[in-house]
């Protein structure tokens, strides 16, 4: 039987559909839970989702008839998704995730069982100005975390950093919980740097193009010493008056804001107890998190590079993982 997995982001949503634990088929929209609160209704959800499963199926020749069930993870379980499924607090185990799948059914998917996996928050037991460095939360990112887990055999303590719009690092424990998060908006400022601010000139659209490890360098030393917003002027400089490619120009503003995420809060919890790090995600953007860490001259760190057919299925290993827990524990739904 046919299982398939859904993820749907703040801008985009993507599914895919698997057979004999092997993805077989996907499909991707650009349209997220943005469009649920801008629209104020979930009715373009819904109608996105039951297009990209069509389309997903017709690509393999299946139908609806041969999905077993749907299992879904991200910002369609918060608010503004199609079911709201509270966050667990952390630290959060596999059997956790699995004992809180909420279970639904939908007229408009032939009522296949829809299983929703919460997502994950910091225990922060007085929340306020003064914890705020302590706060943070995830949806999605926590599937892709016990795939990663799983496929790679991991034993805790470990960290794992996930770049992407948001880059999340996520540290594990002895136990193999997920004990907490930490989340920056990397790849949102580097978006934003590069098309809408004077350095868009100085840029290309797609940033990098090729990983330069020596501009990478520069760019993580020029941010140790002057900071990340004068960092990124330094880019329109390095434009106007010195000879250097958009692309080196990249690298270097990419090494100076990965090094300011990484600074010395992740640095100290590194080198306290996750020494073990694992970088998924996907190129380039993993490969200069790497060059960093390791220019940065942490003491006795393991990183890990996660090849790209590894990062590209964690996420739905990881669901699948969780919900086939789910199907078969006492509590299953009938």
């Amino acid at each position: 039987m046919i299982k398939i997995t859904v993820d749907v982001g703040t801008t985009n949503s993507r599914i895919k559909i698997i057979e004999d634990n092997q993805v077989i088929s996907t499909a991707k929209s650009n349209i997220g839970i943005k469009d649920v609160a801008i629209y104020g209704n979930k009715t373009i959800l819904e109608k996105n989702l039951v297009n990209l499963i069509n389309e997903g199926l017709l690509k393999v020749d299946r139908k609806l008839d041969d999905v077993e069930y749907i299992v879904a993870s991200g910002m369609i379980t918060s608010n503004l998704g199609l079911v709201e499924v509270p966050h667990r607090k952390s630290p959060v185990s596999i059997d956790d995730l699995s004992n809180n799948i909420i279970r639904e059914t939908f007229s408009w998917l032939d009522n296949k069982p829809f299983y929703f996996i919460p997502g994950i928050k910091n225990d922060v037991p007085s929340p306020s100005v003064q914890h705020l460095n302590q706060i943070d939360v995830m949806r999605g990112e926590e599937v892709e975390a016990f795939g990663i887990i799983n496929v790679c055999n991991i034993k805790g303590p470990a960290l794992m950093i996930l770049p992407g719009s948001h880059t999340k690092f996520v540290f594990v424990n002895e136990q193999n919980e997920v004990e907490k998060c930490s989340t920056t908006m990397l790849g949102e400022f580097l978006f934003a740097l590069s098309t809408a601010t004077i350095l868009s000139n100085s840029l290309s659209p797609d940033l990098i193009t090729e990983v330069d490890e020596e501009y990478v360098k520069m760019g993580v030393n020029f941010e140790r010493n002057n900071g990340v917003t004068k960092s990124a002027f330094a880019v329109r400089l390095m434009d106007i008056s010195l000879e250097t490619t958009p692309n080196q120009r990249a690298n270097f503003l990419t090494g100076a804001l990965i090094s300011n995420d990484i600074g010395p809060r992740i640095t100290q919890e590194i080198e306290d107890k996750y020494n073990n790090i694992y970088i998924g995600g996907s190129s380039p953007l993993k490969d200069v998190f790497k060059i960093v860490l390791d220019h940065k001259g942490i003491p006795n760190i393991n990183t890990i590079l996660l090849p790209d057919d590894i990062t590209s299925n964690a996420a739905s290993v990881g669901a699948l993982l969780i919900a086939e827990r789910h199907r078969q524990s006492d509590n299953s739904i009938k």
